[in-house]
């Protein structure tokens, strides 16, 4: 049996995510990490839907439940973006510093401002009244709409929150080996590469004019050396999460650090609990 790279690459992304949910799981880091965990299972269950439904379902019920899907990963990935943020600047916090309610509500509205003003200059937009004109598919297309502005406003604002929490996590004590700071880390890098995917393939789309067949197969072929790089990207992303989730955070048991460095202590303790009986 003669598999292509795509079908490699698709096993290997599938297999990294089982391995970081066996990490979550086995870390104890689910807890910490519920948004995350979720947002790996759901995009564990889309890879299998897309990949074992497809060619098993008719065009129409296949989009459904593949753009479904799609807008759920979004709506998840704003959910661990809110835990990243509320790990790194609020009650994660190892100094005892949080961002005041006034600061969080500041830092929110201008983070959703520059990523959905992006999102509005960042085209083509669909003409609408073209896509009333089929009124049989006019629900799903919206549904599509949706999913890819969805995920594209997302990913914008990964890599926003991203920065944040690279630039100013570490004043509030959760610097760049923290968790949430390497998970982030991992999600920007995945964000940079789907728009840099899209960005070259829609720049293509508006400024290059398909002449023949060969023409056509080139710029097909084109398009899946980028989304097998994107794959290429998402697997080295997956890979650095369970790194750096199987390993502790340097601050994750204080207590026990200096238990370990200074054994003094815990025998002062015992020959005074001796002493005493």
């Amino acid at each position: 049996m003669h598999l292509t790279l795509e079908q490699i690459l698709w096993a290997l992304v599938l297999a990294a995510h089982l391995v970081l949910l066996v990490v979550l799981l086995g870390r104890d880091r689910t807890r910490r990490f519920s948004w995350f965990t979720a947002f790996t299972m759901l995009s564990t269950l889309r890879l299998l839907a897309d990949h074992l439904l497809q060619g098993k379902l008719s065009t129409f019920a296949f989009y459904w439940q593949s753009y479904a899907l799609l807008i759920a990963a979004s709506l998840f990935l704003l959910g661990v973006l809110i835990e990243l943020s509320r790990l790194t600047f609020g009650r994660g916090c190892t100094t005892g510093k949080q961002l005041s309610p006034l600061a969080w509500q500041g830092w929110t509205l201008l983070l959703l401002a520059i990523a959905f003003t992006a999102l509005i200059l960042w085209g083509p937009w669909p003409d609408l009244k073209a896509m009333q004109a089929n009124r049989q598919a006019y629900p799903l297309l919206i549904t599509v709409i949706v999913a890819l502005k969805s995920e594209l406003f997302a990913s914008m604002l990964t890599i926003l929150t991203g920065l944040v929490m690279m630039l100013f996590g570490g004043r509030f004590g959760n610097g760049f080996r923290s968790h949430a700071v390497q998970i982030i880390i991992g999600l920007s890098t995945v964000a940079v590469a789907r728009l840099t995917v899209e960005g070259i393939t829609d720049t293509i789309k508006v400024t290059h004019k398909i002449t023949d067949r060969t023409d056509y197969q080139r710029i097909l072929h084109l398009y899946t050396q980028l989304d097998n790089a994107r794959f290429v990207i998402w697997i080295l992303a997956i890979l650095w999460w369970i790194y750096a989730l199987w390993h502790d955070e340097p601050s994750a048991n204080p207590d026990a650090s200096l238990a370990a460095a200074d054994p003094t202590p815990r025998l002062t303790q015992s020959a005074t609990a001796e002493t005493e009986d």
